[in-house]
């Protein structure tokens, strides 16, 4: 971590007047009402094109502790955002004009409870006070166009800005590679817009960020100096924009905003309480009924999956007309399998197991395989 350079000054003057004037964010603007992007101030949306970021397997933040007797990771896949760019980059002005990301502090995870709770606790990070890291850029500079080659271009520049971790602001400057996809039906297969690849590195002092090792288990296991490893996917399509006609908008958002909370903040209490209203509201829509519980037991990175609540909404879409999913069954059936909770797991994987019109035959096999396997299971258990 350093501070903005001498030759950034100016692109920081530059930005603070264009402030101002209404057309940056003094701030890092603040989630949309779904929760999986900012809401751009309308000066940055007369600046160029906006790129989201899209949170998921595609968009990494990797955080690398490698001090002297321990060498730890953390990850977060959940990261929000967006970066504004000239509608038509040149090779001589900065790719990036503006943009502004927000971290959720429980998404970053380490596969070691020890770690994640030290983390997400009040000696490092604080998510209950502090939920949220935020960056914000300030100034592009060093830019240059690199490659050019079938509409595809690559940028080298470097990228200062903002960071705040809990109530913490530190200047930060790091070299970058920025590369813009033109839309293709083979992006198609990943992602529908064009797209805008950023990948950057560089290091931040725990001192800088007024965060203190715990004494003295963690001397030696956590560095003084944290990695940081960044490639955000972003797309001129926002992660929000709902693409099936047969959903309604409003159940759209509000099932983004439920998973916002229990995914990436772990906010079980609040998530599952607006979980709890949204189902009511679409007590009587089977296939929305189906989508909340599929959501619950397959998205990756809950940690708190309520069983009994996607019982409820499942027993609920069973008793209105059109058919059952036996996908959705048999996983119900192994979450429960997984807590070695063997009598709804049977249940619902008979449930599954009835033979249903439109069941792939290598899911309706699976399904009776793993029910032969939980039945027994079931049998030594109550022996």
């Amino acid at each position: 971590m350093t501070p903005l350079p001498a030759r950034c000054m100016l692109g920081t003057i530059g930005v603070a007047l264009a402030a101002s004037l209404g057309l940056l964010a003094a701030e890092v603007p603040p989630r949309s009402e779904a929760g999986q992007s900012l809401v751009v101030p309308e000066g940055q949306l007369k600046l160029g094109e906006v790129y989201h970021v899209t949170p998921g397997e595609d968009t990494q933040l990797i955080c690398t502790s490698d001090a002297t007797l321990q060498r730890v990771a953390a990850s977060s896949n959940r990261v929000v955002g967006y970066f504004v760019t000239p509608f038509e980059p040149g090779a001589d002005e900065p790719p990036i004009l503006a943009g502004a990301l927000r971290i959720p502090v429980a998404s970053l995870k380490t596969g070691w409870r020890e770690y994640d709770e030290l983390l997400h606790g009040p000696q490092f990070f604080h998510a209950a006070e502090h939920p949220e890291i935020t960056f914000r850029v300030l100034c592009v500079s060093d830019s240059k166009l690199t490659s050019e080659e079938q509409r595809r271009q690559t940028y080298t520049l470097t990228i200062a800005g903002e960071l705040t971790v809990k109530q913490k602001t530190v200047e930060v400057e790091a070299p970058a590679e920025v590369k813009f996809i033109p839309f293709t039906w083979q992006t198609m297969q990943r992602n529908v817009g064009e797209l805008l690849v950023l990948r950057t590195k560089f290091d931040l002092k725990l001192a800088d960020l007024d965060l203190q090792k715990p004494m003295p288990q963690y001397r030696d296991r956590i560095a003084d100096v944290i990695h940081v490893d960044v490639c955000l996917l972003c797309n001129t399509m926002s992660p929000e924009r709902l693409l099936d006609p047969q959903i309604k908008p409003a159940h759209h958002i509000k099932q983004m905003h439920f998973l916002t909370l229990v995914r990436d903040f772990n906010d079980v209490e609040k998530g599952y309480e607006l979980g709890r209203a949204f189902l009511r509201e679409i007590w009587d829509d089977a296939p929305a009924l189906n989508r909340l519980a599929l959501a619950v037991l397959t998205e990756n990175g809950i940690e708190t999956r309520d069983l009994a609540f996607v019982q409820k909404a499942v027993q609920r879409a069973g008793e209105l007309p059109g058919p059952q999913d036996a996908a959705l069954l048999f996983a119900l059936a192994r979450a429960y399998a997984d807590r070695a909770d063997w009598e709804p797991c049977v249940k619902w994987a008979r449930e599954a197991a009835v033979e249903r019109e439109g069941t792939p035959p290598e899911l309706a096999g699976e399904i009776r395989a793993a029910l032969e396997r939980w039945e027994a299971r079931a049998r030594q258990a109550h022996d």
